[in-house]
């Protein structure tokens, strides 16, 4: 991979059973699996992830997109398509539709496509239980999200939901908030705290809503860098109205 940190190809898991469409973000298409046996005893699930590649090239012949010097910088979360989307028509004959749904990603798109390239891959997965061990196998659709007219333009990475690749980005964390009744109510933007300890992380930063009753809830709105499991990482109530309450402890559980 020459020093990148992940290519494309090796995300994807190489080019077998993998097709790349374009689409907008609001575009749903259903797609039909002609599987040519009886499928009664196979079970289906599908899923999806946006993934965001540094740079996309085209063959300047075909017009195909060229993935050899694209490396993955970072993704959102993974969900999963609902059962609805995928029907069986004719299961004797091995006949089944998945629809991919539309707004599978949400978030800004550069409208030029070529640098920071949000790309959301589906995968549709189907196992034979009639056989021992069972048999699993997948088909993939990479979907280069395409920009419009009612998508904000801008980049993917400056998204609160991003997670940078490789960088020590905080995923996942824990706190030890609880009830505190001296803990003032508000909503609470861009709390940052103090890393503990020999922590090197630094970068992330947090909203802190606290109701009436002193009951607090936070999320991460950055993620920040060089953090890793373990870190903790404080929440100034001073940061948070100041009523006398204790700080709050954040540990990372999580990183990227």
């Amino acid at each position: 991979m020459s020093g990148r940190l992940l290519d494309f190809s090796n995300y994807i898991g190489g080019a077998d059973n993998v097709q790349v469409i374009e689409m907008f973000p609001s575009t749903q298409k259903t797609y039909e699996y002609d599987y040519g046996t009886d499928v009664s005893s196979y079970t289906f699930e599908a899923d999806y992830q946006t993934i965001v590649v540094d740079s996309l090239a085209y063959d300047r012949v075909t017009g195909d997109p060229n993935f050899a010097d694209s490396s993955v910088v970072g993704y959102f979360a993974n969900a999963e398509i609902g059962s609805g989307n995928i029907v069986t028509t004719d299961a004797a004959t091995g006949i089944i539709k998945l629809t991919i749904p539309a707004q599978r990603y949400v978030g800004p798109l550069v409208p030029d496509a070529r640098t920071d390239v949000a790309i959301t891959v589906v995968s549709f997965k189907w196992t034979d239980t009639t056989v021992t061990p069972n048999v699993t196998d997948s088909h993939r659709w990479a979907i280069i999200e395409r920009y419009e007219p009612d998508v904000s333009p801008g980049n993917p990475k400056l998204s609160n939901t991003f997670i940078p690749l490789g960088v020590g980005a905080v995923t996942t964390f824990t706190t030890d908030a609880s009830t505190d009744a001296s803990r003032v109510e508000g909503t609470y933007a861009g709390v940052t705290g103090l890393a503990g300890g020999d922590s090197q992380g630094t970068g992330a930063t947090f909203e802190v809503v606290v109701d009436g009753t002193g009951a607090t809830s936070i999320n991460i709105t950055a993620r920040g860098t060089s953090y890793v499991v373990n870190d903790t990482i404080q929440l100034l109530d001073s940061d948070m109205g100041g009523g006398g309450a204790a700080d709050i402890t954040v540990t990372v559980t999580g990183v990227s």
